[in-house]
């Protein structure tokens, strides 16, 4: 369970952050699936940008106006709700686990969207049991857009 609490915290590691138009939708779309959003709880002052708990509550942390960075942190905590989603889903009682079943795939995904370096950085920063979960995040982080998410979240999470 210690390693599920340390893959759900996103440290500032982001591949390309950008402003997305659609994260307040998204936002939207995670509340109505029963996810609770905290604005700058307490914990925040821990060094979090973000984290989701299988409590279905997700953390953000960010000061004056939202950044591409913070815009960043909503989609990768997004990914893992999903991943939490699919656990679910599936009858896995691990709580997070990567939404992408087969490894080599979900690997190769993950290496045509974030540079080698980014890659490790991620692998040194988190424990080896949190790799394949927070790869699989930032990754998602990179490549799909908050419309896309909350596409995502309404296929895969249960109202």
């Amino acid at each position: 369970m210690a390693a599920a609490a340390v893959a759900v915290v996103s440290m500032s590691m982001p591949a390309l952050a950008k402003v997305d138009a659609g994260t307040p939708q998204l936002l939207q779309t995670l509340t109505e699936y029963g996810i609770t959003i905290e604005y700058n709880p307490d914990h925040c002052s821990n060094g979090y940008a973000g984290r989701y708990s299988t409590d279905k509550v997700m953390s953000l942390c960010y000061k004056g106006q939202p950044t591409a960075f913070d815009h960043d942190t909503v989609r990768h905590e997004t990914m893992h709700v999903l991943q939490h989603c699919a656990a679910l889903r599936r009858g896995d009682s691990r709580g997070i686990v990567p939404l992408a079943i087969n490894p080599a795939e979900r690997n190769q995904w993950v290496s045509q969207v974030l540079r080698s370096g980014e890659i490790n950085q991620i692998k040194d920063t988190y424990p080896v049991s949190a790799h394949q979960i927070e790869l699989e995040a930032f990754a998602a982080a990179a490549h799909y857009s908050a419309d896309e998410l909350a596409t995502l979240v309404t296929k895969w999470c249960r109202k």
